[in-house]
């Protein structure tokens, strides 16, 4: 499993103006800002950058975080990272490249508004919420690696086996086992797999719960997952009524 994860946050950088020396500023991370991974929230402490920052980190701004499009870089003087009551800030001092005024030309009309940054967290903290949400709150970053203005966020992956590779190490075992399985359960809601085949009435209107008990009948061949109460019972039927 990767060490390096990447997070982007939609907040708008700007760009210098044409005519003006070109810089490309904005915020990598914000503090205490909860960002929604797909499969749980994820906060940065407000000292999470201490530790790395004071170690003068060699850190690279990319595009897209390709390591091939190098837009400026800590060691040579062309990135400036700072830490403010927001969060981690950077400036970049772009090259006189095709591609670097070719991005320029993209920020400027809005068509990329986003950054991104990589890093391996060394320290974090888990909390499963009263509502069954889980948060993340990394205390404390190993590396920075890069920040990247880019084009699609980090979405979510969209399969449970995905999101299982995807999950830090660092999550307990105990949530990340409930995280998997309700994922998994989701995912079996989603795949059409739970579509029922039986063409009794009932189910062909949707009332699987008032099934005639076809051996087909999905509803049935589960033994029916969850007790149906007499008033579902009653909505069901009457819908099938509305039906005929």
């Amino acid at each position: 499993m990767s060490k390096i994860e990447r997070r982007n946050i939609t907040h708008e950088f700007r760009v210098s103006g044409e005519g003006e020396p070109a810089t490309i500023s904005g915020y990598a991370s914000l503090f205490n800002s909860a960002y929604d991974t797909g499969w749980f929230l994820e906060e940065v402490d407000l000292h999470a950058f201490d530790t790395v920052m004071a170690s003068n980190p060699d850190v690279r701004a990319l595009w897209n975080h390709n390591p091939d499009c190098v837009l400026g870089r800590t060691t040579s003087g062309t990135l400036h990272l700072t830490l403010d009551a927001r969060g981690l800030a950077y400036v970049v001092d772009p090259p006189d490249t095709t591609l670097a005024k070719d991005l320029m030309v993209s920020m400027r009309r809005k068509d990329v508004t986003q950054s991104s940054f990589a890093f391996i967290c060394k320290r974090d903290q888990w909390v499963e919420n009263p509502d069954g949400t889980i948060t993340r709150t990394i205390l404390e970053f190993a590396e920075l690696l890069d920040v990247s203005p880019v084009t699609y966020p980090a979405n979510p992956a969209t399969s449970a086996s995905s999101r299982s590779r995807n999950i830090p190490a660092s999550m307990p075992k105990e949530l990340r086992s409930r995280l998997e399985k309700r994922d998994m359960d989701d995912d079996e809601d989603d795949d059409g797999s739970d579509d029922c085949i039986c063409g009794c009435p009932q189910c062909a209107s949707g009332a699987c719960g008032i099934c005639s008990s076809d051996p087909q009948c999905l509803m049935a061949k589960r033994s029916i997952r969850s007790t149906v109460t007499d008033s579902e019972k009653r909505k069901m039927e009457m819908q099938l009524a509305l039906l005929k």
